[in-house]
């Protein structure tokens, strides 16, 4: 008699190079159903759609699909291939992507081309099911579930005459302190997607489940008990675990701990020292990716320091407005203590960073520029703003909620996420907030360039951090900075900024779409997505990052835009200003990517203001020279990794999409280093 064959797949798009993780997720249900029913079925696990069509001509009896808003469009088409191979196929969806309550859940299985839809955790749901049709094996799985009328845990689907509900509820593991899952790791499951050398996954790590708070812009955010309670991966497995991947690992690797919480628990602090112990064995982790807990902060300053340059303080605020955290059912931790963190961060060499969100319901254009004046007046090295998506399962998804805050949502293509698999077309969007009580589609515009500027000088290390200290430093604040140079300049004087600029705005203009329909309308003629598909679909503020690495005449343009609209503020500074301006031009490797050495002179007073950014500090003992020569440093290594990343990321057809890959993955990889000769 043949076994059971069941496929399980965490699709991701790749057809252009982006930053996905193995698919640890299917890898947790393998695991489990291979401890609670052996050897009895044939289970293979998937990360890419062509790999999946073609073990899809072998005819499985089940295919099992996660559901995340990057890949839904693409389980519709593996779907659609897969029932016209097999009819009989029993299609199962489980993952985040779902409404919570039980209509919401009825009207996904609606509207979904599935049979089945486990909710909440899949490990046990998904066992419950094959364990119930192979008690009846050999049968048709299909109408052997739609045939008894069973409830099985954690699992949904729609009787076949009524098209009622049918929901089962919590299993046993789900009320457990304790996670019995054996892991995917050990096991050896995730072994062909650890070093995938086609298209790098990121390994993730996960020690524990479940989120206290209740953002409700989280899909985490739910009030619900399974949501809510805090759940732990046995301490030593979670040990072992970031042993067999930081050892088997055969290339650099980023590290993610996907836990919502990193430093919740003491246990914590030990995983930390493991994992910084682990980096300094091998030297193979760039670095360290962990949300951190919001509410202990000694805990977090003592990971912070433990892990050290792996990994860069990330410490979410969302939002300072206290009537915008009321509305999205979130508490920050008090000011004064975020402060402290702040100083001991920097006091040890680190240099935190924030996120923020861009149009919370309550939030104006005023007050969200003040966020991230805030943010900085606190003490954060530097900002990251991200538009509002709305995913469902969050609160903020949910109709109510919309129809209380005003909010108007549209779509844009999400980049990468798109491709032809099996011959059809596939794209995928993201739903985010354009517009709410407090703020019209016009102000969300308006705040666009604004916030690709904060991003270029402030987040992305491309040079430009020199001139925002020194206008900060004389009394032209940094966002007053931003605001007045993101307006058009002169098209005599900035011709290629001037340009960049108009096709900026109308690419921030036409990117959104009111319906996936509509999207799909335009995106699927067939010369249009022969283009996205041959030149890729960027992020705009990652292009425009892009642009000024590549692009020597738009980086310099662009270097004294800023040092135009400082001197403007501060006449007196001018001098200094200009000489600024061109320490910031030369502050990035650029192509071809060779690393050749370069100097510029300095007068002693420029070259002083600039002391935290050139390594000799000795300036001011520089004799009776009334100038200083400074050298950009050259890292061989570093060369050879940018160049490396740039042909593995597809550098040699497009370029700029590489570049900002790259960049997705580490905001300074690209800054030069500078010292004194």
């Amino acid at each position: 008699m043949r076994k059971l064959r069941i496929l399980l797949a965490d699709l991701a798009h790749n057809r252009h190079p982006y930053d996905y993780t193995v698919p640890i997720n299917v890898g947790y249900i393998a695991a489990r159903l291979k401890q609670r029913v052996g050897n009895a079925v044939e289970c293979n696990l998937f990360k890419f759609p062509d790999d999946l069509i073609a073990t899809l001509k072998n005819l499985p009896d089940i295919l099992a699909l996660s559901n995340y808003d990057w890949n839904i469009n693409l389980n519709r088409a593996m779907i659609k291939i897969a029932r016209e191979i097999n009819p009989n196929i029993l299609v199962i969806m489980g993952g985040p992507g779902i409404r919570k309550s039980q209509e919401g859940i009825k009207q996904f299985l609606v509207t979904h081309p599935i049979d089945m839809y486990v909710v909440n955790e899949g490990e046990d749901g998904f066992c419950s099911i094959v364990e119930y049709i192979l008690s009846k094996w050999p049968c048709n799985p299909k109408k052997t579930i739609f045939g008894g009328g069973i409830r099985l845990p954690n699992t949904a689907y729609l009787e076949n005459e009524t098209r009622q509900l049918v929901l089962g509820g919590l299993p046993d593991s789900a009320k457990e302190k304790n996670i019995p899952f054996p892991s995917p790791w050990l096991s050896g499951l995730l072994d062909p997607f650890l070093n995938q050398s086609t298209f790098r996954l990121t390994p993730l790590v996960e020690t524990n489940r479940g989120c206290p708070y209740h953002c409700a812009f989280c899909e985490r955010g739910s009030n619900d008990k399974v949501s809510s309670n805090l759940r732990i991966f046995d301490f030593d497995m979670v040990i072992e675990e970031l042993r067999y991947v930081v050892k088997k690992a055969d290339h650099i690797i980023k590290l993610y701990i996907s836990d919502a919480n990193f430093g919740i628990l003491p246990r914590d602090v030990a995983i930390a020292e493991e994992i910084r112990r682990l980096s300094d064995k091998y030297n193979n982790i760039t670095r360290v990716i962990i949300n951190n807990a919001k509410n202990t902060i000694k805990r977090t300053v003592a990971i912070t320091n433990i892990l050290g340059n792996i990994s860069v303080p990330d410490f979410p605020v969302q939002t300072f407005n206290k009537k915008v955290l009321e509305n999205v059912d979130r508490k920050n931790i008090d000011l004064d203590l975020l402060a402290q963190y702040i100083v001991t961060a920097k006091s040890n060499g680190h240099e935190p960073y924030t996120d923020l969100l861009l149009g919370l319901p309550g939030e104006t254009k005023e007050s969200q520029i003040d966020n991230i004046r805030k943010a900085y007046d606190i003490g954060f090295y530097n900002v990251q703003l991200g538009d509002i998506r709305l995913f469902p399962g969050s609160p903020m998804e949910e109709d109510d909620y919309k129809n209380k805050h005003g909010i108007m949502s549209r779509f844009r293509v999400i980049p990468s996420a798109y491709g032809e698999y099996g011959g059809v077309k596939v794209i995928e969007y993201e739903e985010c907030i354009r517009k709410t009580n407090t703020m019209s589609e016009d102000d969300f515009l308006d705040l666009r360039l604004f916030v690709a500027h904060e991003y270029l000088l402030n987040y992305f290390e491309l040079g430009g951090r020199p001139l925002v200290e020194f206008s900060h430093k004389y009394g032209f604040d940094r966002l007053d900075l931003i605001a007045s140079m993101s307006r058009k300049p002169s098209e005599n004087d900035y011709p290629l900024l001037s340009e960049y600029i108009d096709k900026y705005i109308e690419k921030a203009k036409s990117e959104w779409f009111e319906s996936e329909d509509e999207a799909n309308e335009y995106y699927l003629q067939d010369e249009v997505f022969e283009k996205i598909m041959n030149e890729g679909f960027p992020k705009l503020n990652y292009e425009y990052a892009a642009e000024l690495v590549i692009n020597p005449g738009f980086r310099e343009e662009f270097m004294r835009w800023v040092g135009e609209n400082i001197k403007d503020s501060l006449p007196d500074k001018s001098s200094i200003v200009d000489e600024i301006v061109q320490f910031c031009v030369q502050g990035v490797y650029r192509p071809p990517f060779n690393g050749i050495r370069h100097t510029i002179e300095l007068s002693r007073e420029s070259a002083k203001e600039l002391d935290n950014f050139i390594y000799d500090k000795q300036i001011g003992d520089a004799g009776q020279c009334s100038t200083v020569m400074v050298d950009f440093d050259v890292d061989e290594k570093k060369v050879k990794f940018i160049r490396d990343e740039i042909i593995r990321h597809g550098g040699e057809e497009n370029l700029s999409l590489a570049i900002q890959v790259i960049l997705m993955k580490n905001n300074r990889v690209f800054a030069l280093e500078s010292s004194k000769i």
